[in-house]
């Protein structure tokens, strides 16, 4: 009984010492280095109820504010936390989460919050700092990893420990590169518990890299050590050389692969390190760079890395003045820390891991001896310009696997089609993954987010194979903060960019052209492109923005002739000439015919000259929805001949880009009608996408089509295109972003009525390419402007006649043949003897007819009637609702239903509590069989019902989704 009584003792005392222990406190004493600007500063947590702030603003009064140290530089507080306390936590241990926060005004009405620098721990959501109390406790120990310090440099850390076992300053070390440096002894504060050393002379440093390692002991014994590791550099002084003949900025390769030559144009900068996987990522005496001086203005630093591996790739960046890493600006291939994670190894297999505990910041890849592409299609040659059918597309939005080696496996969709160039917007690597690319970065640089350069060279290689150009949308107007050059110089109006924007479209940061180091990275920019991956042409965005002359302010000086500007873009078409003399120029400018003339018949008479974009989205959109009065439907402004001053047809024309809305969007909300003839109805406005195809594709020029036009796309749900800023335009709220992500509608192909757009326009740019009449024509004719639009080509080929009613009533067509004989009606394949040239033709609302005097193929038979036009015979008698198919089904399935009668339809997906899930259909119907695509990927299994709902009758049906 007395041992079990002794037992009992010892577990209250133990029990008792374990309290106590968990119970106990230490005073930790946070420092803070505030932004110049700032007037106070607070150290908000749980531990304080993050300062009591209101909506994030802290009262100036706050028992969180900090203690200014003016002879030290920082803001300090002690605050008495719990030992292993704290509501959150960090790989299992628990903790206190914090963090800073700054005032700038004395009400502190203009505040910031910010995430502790000198903790490189940080958990949740909004990135809280996080503190783990430990007895002793080593924190904010300073300098941090990787950082680069200087001899006006200090070492501080907050070494603490309970007030019953004080830190033992004489058992504490300080330890440099593994040497001890002594005690605490003359280095430690006793009442804020700061270890420091203000006097780096003092320690045992070396140039380059160090250690340093702190061993705190109290004077019962507990001990804590924590080290970091950083580059010291007190005075670099580099060695001036020449750089080797012909060597050009960033990196050039051994023809054996084992040396990289990275030479760094920077003047103003004093000093340069080469860091990288080769050197394990140390500063290095052994890689500073030397540096070749012209004069002050010219200043390079050049490094030779030598014992490379050929075929090994190699992460590496410049150290510029011991602050700022930075990647090369003519990097071929870049890793990004923050968004590679994201990439699927399919599209981009066994990508170079980014070195995240060496570095930060956006990181070079050296690939010394890689193996060459070997072209196939060496003998391709490019239409030419007059002849060109352009298809514009962003791989985002056009494929779900978002990849070039998707995109080549869809080229034949593209070659049926009859395009001769695929324009893709921008490929160059940008911000983020899911983007337009008008965010650009790193000009050179393919973007990993759509595959490797291999993969993209094997889709240039296959395009080609089928006589198909690839034309890159590039994006030398500004760059983004990741931008090394920006890194560099930032807005400084003496470098690459300009502090204020020099015209009035501008976004990110403004390149000044005037500068030569800015025209040489253009130069650089276009030479890799064409000799890298054989680009057959570019499409220079917002062109505009090439001036030096304007503000921001002031969009009509921006829109007005610039002559810097013109002599500025001729010399960059200059370069791509010089690179290439074929090479495809195209500016979108949408300015002035004064300017765009002088670009347009540049060196026309070699064969060369820029093609201009053609804006008609407009006067389409109102001839295809109906609206023709005052000539605002008049689609003249798409020829060449619109703009007089043109010597050659070197206006690229369309109806739709990826700036404008899509035309049946605009006809779905917009449409006009008369009677039963209503363009909101889906088949009669995909019957109208044939009708301005027909007065599109065989005019004469160059023309484009932006993705999926082909197939009518615009009318189904998220298919709209937001107008920027805060504006919804003609789309609901609902609707996705303007460069958010848009559905991407393949099933639209399975769809009978749509395909016959495709079809129909692939008969169209057919016909166009069988003879020069709609292409050179020898003489031609338009009345473009009225309802009953006209057009006459003549050539000694054949001549050609088109008529189209646009109207929303049937109406006579007053026609002029050229010459009497024998006429073909193209798609009826049927014929017509003109004696007098003067007819008459009634068409119908939507209906158009092509003559010419030679006999073309005939289309497929039935391509221009309609669900709207069809012959009753094929209507149902009934409404009807089938069941879906397949079912169960994961993730999609189709849902096919019979309208008998014209009408408003609606088809809506319930789950089994009766709420709706999505609306599949709402709008007029006409009388037909129609099938739609149902994809549940963001529901759960179970159980749903479809219902249909036509006038006074509803059918209800059942599915199963089974995940």
């Amino acid at each position: 009984m007395k041992y079990l009584k002794s037992i009992l003792l010892l577990l209250v005392f133990l029990l008792t010492q374990s309290i106590s222990v968990a119970q106990s406190t230490i005073d930790v004493t946070f420092r803070y280095y505030p932004n110049d600007d700032a007037v106070r500063a607070f150290v908000p947590g749980e531990f304080n109820n993050w300062g009591n702030n209101s909506s994030g603003r802290i009262s100036t009064t706050d028992g969180s504010l900090m203690e200014e140290d003016q002879a030290n530089g920082f803001w300090y507080k002690t605050i008495s936390l719990t030992v292993g306390g704290g509501n959150s936590t960090y790989e299992g241990r628990s903790g206190y989460a914090y963090k800073f926060h700054e005032q700038y005004n004395a009400s502190g009405s203009e505040w910031q919050w910010f995430t502790d620098p000198l903790n490189d721990i940080a958990i949740g959501n909004n990135n809280d700092s996080f503190i783990e109390v430990t007895t002793p406790l080593i924190f904010q120990l300073q300098p941090s990893n990787n950082q680069i310090v200087g001899e006006e440099d200090e070492i501080w850390a907050t070494v603490a420990s309970t007030d019953s076992d004080p830190i033992d300053l004489n058992a504490s070390e300080f330890i440099v590169n593994g040497t001890s440096e002594g005690s605490f002894a003359g280095k430690y504060d006793t009442e804020r518990q700061l270890f420091s050393i203000t006097d780096l002379s003092s320690a045992s440093l070396t140039v380059g890299e160090n250690t340093i390692k702190l061993v705190a002991v109290t004077e019962s014994g507990a001990t804590r050590t924590d080290s970091v590791t950083f580059a010291y550099l007190p005075d670099v002084s580099p060695e001036k050389a020449d750089r080797p003949q012909g060597l050009q900025d960033g990196i050039t390769y051994s023809q054996d692969g084992t040396t990289a030559t990275l030479s760094l144009f920077a003047p103003g900068k004093d000093y340069v390190f080469a860091l990288g996987d080769f050197n394990e990522w140390k500063v290095d005496e052994n890689y500073l760079m030397k540096k070749d001086s012209l004069n002050p203005d010219s200043v390079w630093h050049w490094i030779e890395i030598t014992g490379l591996t050929p075929g090994e790739e190699y992460g590496m960046q410049y150290l510029v003045d011991g602050e700022l890493r930075i990647s090369d600006p003519y990097s071929e291939l870049v890793l990004d820390p923050f968004n590679d994670q994201y990439i699927p190894e399919s599209t981009f297999p066994n990508l170079l891991a980014y070195p995240s505990d060496k570095t930060q910041g956006w990181v070079t890849v050296l690939q010394p001896g890689k193996d060459e592409y070997q072209w196939e299609a060496t003998d391709y040659q490019r239409p030419e310009k007059t002849e060109m059918v352009i298809y514009e597309l962003l791989i985002r939005d056009f494929l779900s696997t978002k990849n070039f080696q998707t995109l080549t496996d869809t080229l034949d969709y593209l070659e049926n089609l009859g395009v001769n160039a695929i324009e893709l917007m921008p490929v160059s690597e940008f911000d983020g993954n899911l983007s337009w690319g008008y965010n650009p970065n790193h000009h050179l640089a393919l973007d990993k987010f759509y595959g490797t350069p291999t993969a993209f060279k094997k889709f240039v290689d296959e395009a080609h194979k089928r006589d198909m150009a690839v034309i890159l949308d590039v994006v030398m107007n500004h760059a983004t903060g990741a931008n090394p050059l920006y890194q560099l110089y930032g807005n400084d109006d003496d470098y690459y960019f300009n502090s204020q924007p020099r015209h009035a479209f501008n976004v990110f940061n403004d390149f000044d052209h005037s500068y030569s180091a800015t025209q040489y990275y253009t130069k650089r920019m276009i030479e890799h492109w064409i000799n890298e991956y054989e680009i057959d042409g570019f499409r220079w965005d917002l062109t505009k923005g090439f001036t030096q002359n304007c503000t921001e302010s002031n969009g009509s000086c921006t829109s007005a002739y610039q002559q810097d500007r013109v002599d500025l873009l001729k010399k960059y078409a200059d370069y791509q000439w010089a690179a290439d003399p074929d090479f495809i120029v195209i500016f979108e400018h949408l300015g002035t015919e004064n300017e765009e003339k002088e670009w347009a018949n540049y060196r026309v008479h070699e064969g060369k000259g820029v093609m201009l974009w053609g804006n008609m989205n407009f006067a389409y959109g109102e001839a295809s929805m109906g609206y023709n009065e005052n000539g605002k439907s008049n689609l003249f402004g798409v020829l060449s001949a619109s703009r007089s001053s043109f010597q050659q047809r070197h206006l690229v024309g369309y109806m739709e880009s990826h700036d404008e809305q899509w035309l049946m969007l605009k006809k779905k909300k917009f449409g006009n009608s008369s009677g039963n003839y209503d363009i909101k109805d889906l088949g009669t406005a995909l019957a109208r996408q044939k009708l301005v195809g027909a007065f599109f594709f065989p005019m004469p020029g160059p023309k484009m089509i932006w993705q999926f036009g082909e197939l009518g796309y615009g009318w189904g749900e998220d298919e709209c295109l937001k107008p920027g800023g805060s504006s919804n335009g003609d789309c609901l709220a609902s609707d996705p972003g303007r460069v958010s992500e848009k559905p991407i509608r393949w099933n639209y192909y399975d769809d009978n009525e749509r395909l016959k757009v495709y079809k129909t326009w692939s008969s169209l740019i057919n016909l166009r390419k069988s003879s020069p009449v709609f292409t050179n024509p020898d003489a031609s004719s338009y009345k473009l402007s009225e309802a009953i639009k006209i057009y006459v080509l003549q050539h000694d080929d054949s001549d050609a006649l088109v008529v189209g009613n646009f109207g929303v009533t049937e109406a006579d067509a007053e026609v002029t043949f050229p010459a009497s004989g024998e006429w073909y009606n193209f798609f009826e394949g049927t014929s017509i003897t003109v004696g007098d040239p003067n007819m008459t033709f009634t068409l119908a609302p939507g209906e158009f007819r092509i003559y010419t005097t030679r006999q073309f193929e005939t289309p497929e038979e039935g391509l221009l009637t309609s669900a709207e036009n069809a012959s009753g015979d094929d209507l149902p008698d009934s409404f009807r609702l089938k069941q879906n198919y397949p079912n169960p089904f994961n993730p999609s399935t189709t849902i096919a239903f019979d309208v008998a009668k014209a009408g408003v339809v609606k088809l809506e997906v319930f789950d089994v509590l009766g709420r709706k899930v999505t609306e599949l259909v709402n709008g007029r119907k006409a009388a037909s069989s129609y099938s739609v695509s149902f994809n549940a990927d963001n529901l759960g299994s179970g159980m749903y019902i479809y219902r249909l709902q036509a006038g006074e009758k509803v059918f209800t049906q059942k599915m199963m989704l089974v995940k």
